[in-house]
């Protein structure tokens, strides 16, 4: 395999359980230069895998792209949870949030191994987050490690009133910011989205569940005759 040969999913899996494996480390997790983060990064992927075919740069990029990706089903998922259905298990919400981001994206979720692992990890929660369509360099190095060096740069020097907005914007609720990414994606596939719901509605027995199910096949039917009508 070359240095730029294509990552597999077992390889980007490994990435996201090596990126928490040493941003938790009680001793050095947060107390590194983001060098020295990337290195002990390196060392565990590689030895995990038993490979040494990537460079740190290729490991620094590739989880630019695998983060990014995770949050952004991170949004699909909290529509899914805000529609779950009464004895529906935590996989049925997630096999709801795996069908509208295929139906949305218009390609299937690549990175749910990663995702798995990183949506366990508190560190991984709260890091800044894009904003809609102007999705940017959302999470590179820099934003993964707190270092002392840049704690010691945010104390000499003021933050300016445009940073300072930026900052505020950037640690805006992760759920409620991925909704309104979801949402404005959504406006011409709510009717798909009810319908799977529809379905979660009907794998259950509860008499709750039947009564809403009834509710949503009409409120179902009802907009689907609307549409037709614009």
């Amino acid at each position: 395999m070359g240095k730029g040969s294509k990552w597999s999913q077992h390889e980007d899996a490994q990435l996201a359980r090596s990126w928490v494996c040493t941003s938790e480390d009680p001793i050095k997790g947060t107390d590194q230069s983001k060098d020295k983060f990337w290195s002990t990064i390196h060392e565990h992927w590689s030895s995990a895998l038993g490979q040494d075919d990537r460079t740190i740069q290729a490991l620094k990029n590739r989880w630019s792209i695998v983060s990014r990706s995770a949050q952004k089903f991170s949004g699909y998922v909290a529509q899914a949870k805000s529609r779950r259905a009464s004895g529906n298990t935590d996989e049925d919400v997630m096999q709801a949030a795996l069908a509208l981001f295929l139906s949305l994206e218009h390609e299937v979720f690549q990175q749910e191994a990663a995702w798995r692992t990183l949506s366990a990890c508190p560190k991984w929660q709260v890091l800044p987050t894009a904003k809609s369509s102007a999705i940017k360099k959302a999470v590179d190095d820099e934003d993964q490690v707190t270092s002392e060096e840049t704690c010691d740069e945010d104390t000499r020097r003021p933050m300016g009133t445009k940073q300072a907005k930026r900052k505020s914007l950037e640690h805006v609720d992760m759920t409620k910011k991925l909704d309104e990414l979801v949402q404005a994606q959504n406006n011409k596939n709510k009717l798909f989205s009810d319908y799977m719901l529809m379905q979660m509605l009907t794998a259950s027995t509860e008499p709750d569940d039947l009564q809403a199910l009834n509710q949503l096949k009409s409120d179902y039917m009802a907009k689907r005759f609307r549409s037709c009508d614009n």
